[in-house]
């Protein structure tokens, strides 16, 4: 994904790398390359960051970064801030996916102002793909505003789109070959 998450004026770059020693740690990187700052390690071979969007989620309107843990295990959302030299962890919270094992389908994940209020949200799936969540970073942690019932499972990526009175559409297909839009 490339951000100015800094606000300098350039953009960065931030990638997943892994290794088979500590798992998953989100990098980011100045666009000659050089590292600016990381984040935690998954803490375990195999563990996977599944990074899911960039925007303004902060309580306060900042910047974060927003990725999924494991999503195949627990799904444990964090929303990320630039400390300095560090990508810190704000806020988690588990029981949400960013896609399927196995799935091309990676664009599970999607931000936006489903509220029309002054924060971001992010929509994510739950783990078992039958209902979405828009979850808000706010002074307490993540708050879950609702969840979206799908009465099948979830089996698309979810496209979303901003109309002319600046609401939002999203839009999913299910395994039983039903559309759902919500605007």
């Amino acid at each position: 994904m490339w951000t100015d998450l800094d606000g300098d004026g350039r953009r960065e770059i931030i990638a997943t790398l892994s290794n088979a020693k500590e798992g998953a740690r989100l990098v980011l990187f100045n666009e000659d390359g050089n590292i600016v700052a990381s984040g935690p390690t998954a803490g375990n071979e195999y563990r996977w960051r599944h990074q899911v969007a960039v925007a303004p989620f902060g309580p306060d309107g900042e910047i974060e970064i927003v990725d999924v843990l494991t999503p195949h295990i627990e799904g444990f959302v964090e929303f990320y801030q630039l400390n300095e030299d560090e990508l810190t962890v704000m806020s988690g919270l588990s029981g949400y996916s960013s896609h399927m094992f196995g799935s091309r389908d990676l664009d599970m994940a999607v931000a936006g102002n489903f509220d029309n209020d002054t924060h971001f949200e992010l929509l994510v799936p739950t783990q078992d793909f039958r209902e979405l969540a828009i979850l808000e970073h706010n002074e307490t942690g993540i708050h879950v505003q609702e969840h979206l019932p799908l009465e099948g499972t979830l089996n698309t990526n979810i496209a979303a789109v901003t109309l002319v009175n600046n609401n939002v559409a999203m839009g999913v297909g299910t395994d039983d070959g039903i559309l759902i839009i919500w605007y």
